[in-house]
């Protein structure tokens, strides 16, 4: 393993910058339980359609067991929005196994598949429909959404640009969110407006990554 695989490897293993197979799933918690059971019921019915009855009558339990584990109902929202972003970027895989362009294909995958499936599409429209009136939920959507994805790209950027396999006078960062955008752009937004159909969404994303991967990794050539 050379230095950079090292570096990587050692990233990966706290969680917090490399995501992939992790094995067998923990027990969900009862507050997880609670989270995952009102994501559905806000995503099938809208933010304001969903009562904290509703979602009693689904998980069990009481007002009180609800108000003690979040405060309120826009608080329980928060952790809806704070879960459905990690189930995207807890699967964008950024191990430094294989070579710079088979790593680079891997992480854009792992991102636009998850990002572009039927339920990650939903929460985005919801989160475009009430973004207004809960600005503190838009924030936290923006931090722990798209800005984690980038931030996780951007490390494996630096990773490899300490390793002098990628162009260093640019900010690994800034370089990340030009990547993050090249994969997402068109796909995001067509899959948002239903402009796609999901027979090709297998397709479209091959097609994205592989040029993107190529188009980024020729302008962040070492000069």
């Amino acid at each position: 393993m050379d230095s950079a695989e090292k570096s990587g490897a050692a990233r990966t293993d706290n969680g917090k910058t490399g995501a992939g197979p992790t094995g067998a799933k923990r027990p969900a918690s009862p507050r997880e339980r609670i989270v995952r059971s009102a994501a559905k019921l806000f995503l099938e019915k809208g933010y304001d359609k969903v009562s904290i009855n509703d979602i009693i009558d689904t998980v069990g339990g009481s007002k009180g067991t609800i108000y003690s584990h979040f405060g309120s109902k826009e608080k329980l929202f928060e952790a809806v929005v704070e879960q459905m972003c990690a189930d995207v970027t807890i699967h964008i895989d950024t191990r430094p196994i294989g070579t710079i362009e088979e790593q680079l294909t891997r992480i854009g995958h792992t991102f636009v598949s998850n990002v572009v499936s039927p339920p990650i599409l939903r929460f985005h429209r919801l989160m475009t429909s009430i973004g207004r009136d809960f600005p503190a939920a838009g924030r936290l959507f923006y931090d722990t959404g798209p800005r984690q994805a980038q931030m996780m790209i951007g490390d494996w950027i630096a990773l490899h640009q300490r390793a002098g396999n990628i162009r260093d006078d640019v900010d690994a960062f800034r370089l990340a969110v030009l990547f993050h955008d090249m994969l997402i752009g068109e796909q995001h937004l067509s899959w948002l407006t239903s402009a796609l159909s999901d027979k090709e969404r297998g397709k479209r994303i091959d097609e994205t990554v592989r040029l993107c991967v190529a188009i980024f990794l020729q302008g962040c050539a070492r000069r």
